[in-house]
């Protein structure tokens, strides 16, 4: 019982990391996302909301994958991304 367990737990890992983001392209990612939203939320929020957008990305999305979509338009990348941004939003109860 605890090898399959053991093999369900490292599959898991090795499943999700598949999907992640690199430490490089999620720092990429959070200072695309931070002068902006610093302006707006100052920079204690700004923070805590590009690091949860790019958490919350980083869990669904590879590298390549970000890459592709951001190769698309502005209007499908909103829709792609729209749900970690309103996850974030939610979670920091921002307006």
């Amino acid at each position: 019982m605890k090898k399959i367990f053991f093999i369900i737990v490292v599959k898991t890992i090795l499943i999700n990391n598949l999907f992640a983001m690199s430490e490089e392209y999620e720092k990429k990612l959070y200072w695309g996302c931070y002068p902006s939203s610093k302006q707006y939320l100052g920079a204690e929020k700004a923070d805590l909301y590009c690091s949860c957008t790019v958490k919350t990305l980083s869990q669904k999305f590879s590298d390549q994958e970000m890459d592709s979509i951001s190769s698309e338009s502005g209007e499908k990348q909103i829709k792609t991304f729209n749900f970690a941004s309103q996850f974030c939003s939610d979670k920091l109860d921002i307006d």
